[in-house]
């Protein structure tokens, strides 16, 4: 039986790129993924050079069902709506403003973990 010189001295043969990828991916953690939940689902596959579906399969391994981009998104919409009124003279606006901010970024935090409430 012939086998290639590589595995004559007992060597493996180089990987694949595609091995090599699948152990790269399998060492991803949701942490990883976090610096780019920001971005729409594409750009940050892109960005990590992996496709969409690599990513979406990282992100149920940890419990995050849904990619958070579009609710992130608008949660900071609503903070940048709601931050101008910190400044307000009365003081029940500051301190209604500010619980509302502080829930907006704990509903972030959700958003960006997967984790229920």
């Amino acid at each position: 039986m012939n086998q290639p010189e590589s595995e004559k001295d007992g060597e493996r043969p180089p990987r694949t790129s595609l091995a090599l990828q699948r152990e790269r991916t399998g060492k991803l953690r949701l942490g990883d993924l976090r610096n780019y939940f920001h971005l729409p689902i594409e750009e940050a596959a892109k960005r990590l050079r992996l496709c969409p579906t690599v990513v979406k399969k990282i992100c149920r391994r940890y419990g995050l069902l849904r990619w958070p981009h579009r609710k992130i998104k608008s949660l900071e919409r609503q903070i940048q709506i709601a931050t101008p009124r910190i400044n307000s003279i009365d003081p029940a606006e500051r301190a209604t403003a500010e619980a509302e901010i502080q829930r907006l970024r704990h509903e972030i935090d959700i958003a960006c973990t997967g984790r229920k409430s």
